[in-house]
């Protein structure tokens, strides 16, 4: 009923042998996204006020089995399950119905393997499941992946908000004014989003300032103080990865505004301003409650 792959997203086989005994899922259970609320009270005035939300996190476990030939090899099938999740860390994990949409999670909490009745082969858990980091499903493959339409290749699933116009799967511009498509439930901070959505700006000009405004309004700037220093030359490549951001590998925070791009479910549309020859691509995992 799941699969697991490791942080590299590459496929990893649950403890089989080659008799066929060992851990098989039998469910992947998860519950809703949780909110904080931010309220306060004010003096005079019944109940509270408030003033934000934000989302927390959600639980997810799974159910398994464990196969064995007898009782003896029931417990080292079961040390081996202990050691397998042990040694492998932070893995994301995906329900076979949805095999392109995958969650990085941790085993922290302890477990235990509940013989059936009247069985000495057979045995249960609900081995829980710590979210690590942001507490949505996330594509098994990028934007760019796209770029040459959906094929039947087992990489895109329904439910994945892509049953769309082939013309809105574009993710390369270099046009002053374009319509940007989230197919994800879930918009995208950008400046949260380390190796899982990178835009690179590359430059067909020399241009001493540029921005890039997004669809809330706001700007990503280059050398907003137009120092002359600063300016760039035709190829020159700037990367937005995360919080960093570089010019030929080197930083250049300190060259901009500190604004970083957020990307809305849906149709965004951005603007470029102050450099007409540019080529713009945007690389990203969307994500989905």
């Amino acid at each position: 009923m799941f699969k697991i792959f490791n942080e590299q997203f590459e496929e990893i086989p649950l403890p089989i042998d080659d008799l066929g005994y060992g851990l098989r899922g039998l469910d992947l259970n998860i519950s809703s996204v949780a909110q904080e609320v931010t309220e306060h009270n004010v003096q005079g005035l019944s109940g509270s006020i408030q003033t934000g939300f934000r989302d927390a996190s959600r639980d997810m476990n799974i159910s398994a089995r464990i196969k064995a030939k007898d009782k003896t090899d029931f417990r080292l099938k079961r040390d081996r399950v202990f050691a397998f999740f042990k040694q492998l860390g932070s893995f994301y994990i995906t329900e076979n119905t949805q095999g392109n949409k995958l969650m990085l999670v941790r085993v922290v909490d302890s477990y235990q393997f509940d013989r059936i009745p009247n069985s000495q082969t057979y045995s249960i858990a609900d081995i829980p499941l710590k979210i690590i980091g942001q507490p949505y499903w996330i594509s098994r493959f990028k934007s760019t992946d796209l770029q040459k339409g959906i094929n039947f290749d087992g990489n895109w699933s329904f439910g994945m908000g892509l049953d769309v116009e082939p013309n809105k799967l574009n993710y390369e511009f270099s046009s002053s004014s374009f319509t940007l498509y989230n197919a994800g439930s879930v918009p995208i901070k950008t400046i949260q989003e380390k190796n899982h959505c990178i835009i690179t700006i590359e430059v067909k000009e020399t241009v001493n300032n540029f921005l890039l405004r997004d669809a809330i309004g706001k700007r990503f700037e280059y050398n907003p103080n137009k120092q002359s220093n600063w300016t760039l030359n035709s190829g020159a490549k700037i990367i937005l990865n995360g919080h960093y951001i570089s010019l030929n590998e080197t930083s250049i925070l300190e060259r901009t505004n500190r604004y970083f791009p957020v990307i809305l479910s849906g149709d965004n549309i951005f603007n470029v301003e102050g450099i007409s020859k540019f080529l713009i691509t945007f690389d990203f995992r969307f994500k989905y409650y």
